[in-house]
């Protein structure tokens, strides 16, 4: 098989720390200074002393000196799913000045201690080992993760964790929706997913640490487009079926605003830093602009009926609409709010998306098999590439435009800086698949790519061959592939994990500790080639050890002996019972996980409450074999597999008896 993802960052670290001089471990100290972190859409370091851990551990190595915190979340103790979350920090500075150390892009890991901390070869061999993503070596915190979402054709996201050797991606959930998805948004701080629904079900919010559905919010009629305002406080979701747009709070769920949009498809995109909302609407001859602090519309712009796709570039000072009907990208003077020009293109140009630069606009035209990419400081058209299979999707790297060819397998990458160049622009045709995506029962997506965190490559959504492929720029083909587990995934989405750096030389992320006890905490330092191993101590739980135990018990009110068969549904019931000092159970509290054991088709479901008290799903299996139902109830302090699982048998069609029901 094909290496994926962290096989490359494998024989990154072998030279790494060949190169590097030996680690060294940690001594502990008091705490430094409280520090002042904050970033909106970062993991944020509290500054108060009393949310501190009680010591810290330091080491200077590579003319660096280095200290490691752990640091309780600000509110953390209010809520019991997060009593294990903790804000990992780094702060790390220059051994000689004390200035901060800069743009390292650090890698770290936790351990849990089995003995005498590691030698320097000890230390070594720990950080190659979780460099090699192998299933059998992980550490306790990985704090370089980045989890892939995919959309997919039916009423379940996929959560798959792409860092695994040997395209050994393993499948961390599914959650399943209340209904089928149209398009999602990952909010800034990466901790909630919000995701529209069909069939009157609205706006799904996704708790991305617990991979479960946390609210459904009411919006207008066949919600569309969702995307979240810049600054991570509000969600804005386009109602096609009643012209309107819904303005959410990303923090209580719930409607702030509707706002009239006018009829058909809307679009959305945010200028001037966020302060002001563009809204189109397709069967309107208008752009509405709303205040984002006020939510009160401030302008409307004629445009001319057939708006399918608005863009803003800050850099620019514009917003350009894709005018499908008349074959036209308007270009609005953002702060103005008035029309500056108009650049002509073809009838069917249906998407518009400016580049990271803010300074050159494409223009997909899958009507045409045209991509007409305008330069926003003349604000006309500057190329106009043709032989494209109707491009429908583009994203950008910082080196190249990702374009999606729905009628053909493969994806085209315009050379962002030979824009600037006399003559056409460079393309590169790289074959994706052996299906085109138009091939899939539903069709394409509107987010098939998923750039990855490096920022050279993009993970790529297959719908027709239901799987996902992996491509590094500077080659000819995808370098590997990633299962979707028999799913068609529609969109894709990265949700990073990693350190960042929220403060000139602290680099932080989000935690979810392990078992009590002192860790030891590898860092390799790519850029210095510097690897060091600090020490870190676990607390024990602030709950008791009977409290953190599963708060229920659950007995199958179904015979396990007797064999499902192929595509009949069974109704497996079961009885869940609390303590005797809680409250009843109820079904919305519990997810019911049913797989093929020990790998293939995984579903997670909702039960249903009886008459009687008892619950019940219904299992339709998909293949012969062996299965396993596992129930979960975060609220009773039963995560996935903290309760005993039940083993089900399937047989192939028509060597079974009647199974399920109830006895």
């Amino acid at each position: 098989m094909t290496p994926i993802l962290v096989t490359r960052r494998l024989s990154l670290v072998a030279g790494l720390l060949g190169a590097a001089a030996a680690p060294a471990c940690g001594r502990r100290e008091p705490p430094p200074p409280p520090l002042d972190v904050a970033a909106p859409a970062a993991p944020a370091a509290p500054g108060g002393e009393g949310e501190r851990s009680a010591v810290v551990s330091r080491v200077e190595r590579g003319g660096l000196s280095i200290a490691f915190e752990l640091r309780p979340l600000r509110g953390a103790g209010d809520r019991p799913e997060a009593r294990s979350d903790a804000t990992a920090v780094f702060t790390i500075t220059d051994a000689a000045t004390g200035a901060p150390a800069r743009d390292l892009g650090p890698l770290a890991w936790m351990s849990r201690r089995a003995g005498a901390p590691p030698d320097d070869a000890g230390c070594q061999e720990k950080i190659k080992s979780f460099m090699a993503g192998l299933i059998a070596v992980h550490a306790d915190v990985d704090m370089n993760a980045y989890l892939l979402w995919t959309q997919n054709q039916d009423n379940t996201l996929s959560v798959i964790n792409p860092q695994l050797a040997w395209s050994r991606s393993k499948l961390r959930s599914i959650v399943t929706l209340a209904a089928s998805s149209t398009s999602l948004a990952l909010h800034p701080d990466g901790d909630r997913l919000y995701v529209t629904l069909q069939s009157g079900r609205g706006l799904a919010v996704v708790d991305t640490r617990r991979s479960l559905v946390a609210a459904n919010v009411p919006v207008g009629a066949e919600p569309v487009r969702v995307a979240v305002a810049p600054d991570g406080r509000t969600v804005w979701v386009g109602n096609d079926g009643d012209g309107t747009v819904s303005v959410v709070d990303a923090r209580a769920a719930s409607v702030l605003k509707t706002l009239r949009a006018g009829p058909g498809h809307h679009e959305l995109a945010f200028s001037g830093g966020g302060r002001t909302a563009w809204i189109t609407s397709s069967g309107a001859r208008t752009v509405t602009a709303v205040d984002t602090g006020t939510l009160e519309p401030v302008a409307e712009i004629e445009v001319g009926e057939g708006a399918a796709a608005v863009a803003a570039s800050d850099a620019a000072g514009a917003v350009y609409v894709a005018n499908e009907a008349k074959g036209e990208v308007v270009i609005i003077d953002a702060e103005r709010r008035a029309v500056s020009s108009r650049a002509a293109v073809k009838a069917g140009v249906s998407a518009v998306q400016f580049e990271p630069g803010g300074r050159f606009a494409f223009a997909l035209n899958p009507a045409k098999g045209e991509v007409s990419i305008l330069d926003a400081s003349v604000g006309a058209v500057a190329h106009t590439l043709a032989g494209f299979a109707s491009p429908d999707a583009i994203t950008f790297t910082k080196t190249y435009a990702y374009v999606r060819n729905l009628g053909e397998n493969r994806v085209s990458l315009v050379e962002l800086p030979s824009l600037e160049r006399p003559g056409k622009p460079a393309v590169v045709e790289v074959q994706v698949g052996q299906l085109a995506p138009r091939a899939a029962k539903g069709g394409g997506s509107a987010a098939p790519f998923a750039v990855v965190p490096e920022g050279n490559g993009a993970i790529i959504a297959s719908p027709a061959d239901k799987v996902l492929y992996y491509y590094v720029e500077g080659m000819m083909a995808p370098l590997g592939t990633l299962s979707n587990y028999g799913r068609e995934p529609r969109a894709a989405l990265i949700e990073d994990r990693s350190l960042k750096e929220v403060q000139p030389g602290v680099y932080a992320t989000t935690v979810q500790l392990g078992d009590e006890g002192v860790h030891d905490v590898e860092l390799l330092i790519r850029g210095r080639r510097v690897a060091a191993c600090l020490e870190a101590t676990v607390a024990p739980s602030a709950v008791p050890a009977e409290d953190r135990s599963p708060g229920l018990t659950v007995e199958p009110l179904f015979d396990a002996s007797v064999d499902l068969e192929v595509s009949k549904p069974a109704t497996l019931r079961f009885r869940a019972t609390p303590k005797a000092s809680a409250p009843p159970l109820k079904a919305k509290e519990m997810k019911v996980m049913i797989f093929r054991f020990p790998v293939g088709f995984r579903d997670t479901v909702l039960p249903r409450a009886e008459a009687d008290g008892a619950f019940s799903v219904t299992f339709t299996p998909p293949e012969p074999g062996q299965y396993r139902l596992l129930l979960e109830a975060e609220s009773r302090h039963a995560p996935l597999g903290a309760l005993p699982s039940v083993d089900l048998h399937v047989s192939p069609p028509g060597a079974a008896p009647d199974a399920g029901g109830g006895r």
